[in-house]
């Protein structure tokens, strides 16, 4: 009887086919690759739903801002002269409150908002305007809102824009600062809406597309559209109402110096009652502090000769009293004073 030896076995070893390596390569990859995109899928989701909600933040706080400074002004889209009755004759108030209508596209709001700080004879050392007398009119900071097609670093297709001086962190406005003009407030704003705001007159609907506003007086509903997304529109309105009114009218001061004399040719106007009212013409010497009422009286021009020093400034202004009321100073005009005037 024949016999195997004890130490032989008859196992059989089986290794992986080139073939099955592949196969089992491409179900790694396929499995690696869905995931990979569901992740991708997945972080760009959120990354687009944190954009959305980071817009709508963005428009609301827009929104707020504007409102709160409506709340603020004492004229709205009204200067000391006139005010807007429709769009066309918004670059007319603009020209009449000494602003240059042409550095706006679509203005819809033209506000003047009283500062209420103390407004310094000539700006402190260490900020703006160091050393010289607060850029006009210092009395109330004058604000513009438009919508103009965005610019290449803004989201389309509109955005909205601000000039105006920057208020503090409080609120408050520094009267030694200059406007910050096209300063853009937010973007992304809607080109056309669905429907056409409603304004009932005598309120009048300035504005386009995704920022619109009707002026009724001191009070303005306000509009305003974002497209947020490919296929969202974020809507925002309100109704808002200055706290102080158009009611505080405030002369406007235009002046002149004659050529080669210190001859000084002041007029003023005044949109205010003519019932009673008197005008007093103040002047102040900057150079040497002085300050001195010129003039009182119901008229509403005067010439005066410069008294001092060659090279003293002579800065003058008006303000209006009726009855126990007197107005705000009104702008002010400043003439340098020459030596050897023409006789």
């Amino acid at each position: 009887m024949n016999q195997q030896p004890d130490n032989q076995t008859s196992t059989l070893h089986h290794g992986y086919t080139l073939v099955e390596l592949l196969i089992a390569t491409i179900i790694t990859s396929l499995v690696v690759s869905i995931a990979g995109y569901g992740v991708i899928a997945a972080t760009q989701a959120n990354k687009r739903t944190e954009a959305i909600a980071a817009r709508r933040h963005d428009l609301s706080r827009a929104f707020d801002f504007i409102s709160n400074e409506i709340r603020m002004a004492h004229r709205i889209n009204q200067s000391q002269l006139t005010k807007a009755t429709n769009p066309s004759s918004m670059s007319s108030l603009l020209t009449s409150a000494g602003l240059n209508a042409s550095d706006w596209t679509t203005p819809v709001l033209y506000l003047e908002i009283p500062i209420t700080t103390q407004v310094p004879e000539v700006c402190p050392t260490g900020g703006p305007n160091a050393g010289s007398p607060p850029p006009q009119p210092a009395a109330y900071d004058q604000v513009v809102y438009d919508i103009r097609p965005s610019t290449q670093d803004w989201l389309a297709p509109n955005s909205i824009y601000r000039y105006g001086r920057v208020p503090r962190s409080d609120g408050s406005i520094d009267p030694c600062s200059d406007p910050v003009a096209s300063d853009t407030l937010v973007d992304a704003i809607a080109m056309n809406v669905d429907t056409t705001p409603d304004c009932p007159t005598p309120g009048v609907l300035m504005g386009t597309g995704g920022f619109q506003a009707c002026v009724n007086g001191n009070q303005v509903d306000l509009f305003m559209r974002s497209r947020i997304s490919e296929f969202e529109i974020h809507r925002l309105s309100s109704t808002a109402t200055s706290r102080s009114g158009n009611s505080q009218p405030i002369p406007v001061l235009t002046a002149v110096q004659q050529p080669g004399t210190n001859n000084v040719d002041l007029n003023w106007q005044w949109s205010g009652s003519t019932n009673g009212v008197t005008f007093e013409v103040k002047k102040e010497i900057t150079t040497t502090a002085q300050k001195s009422k010129i003039k009182t009286g119901a008229d509403s021009s005067q010439s005066f000769e410069m008294q001092g020093s060659p090279g003293d400034q002579h800065c003058y202004s008006v303000t209006a009293k009726v009855g126990q009321i007197t107005s705000p100073e009104s702008n002010k005009a400043c003439f340098t004073q020459i030596a050897n005037p023409i006789n």
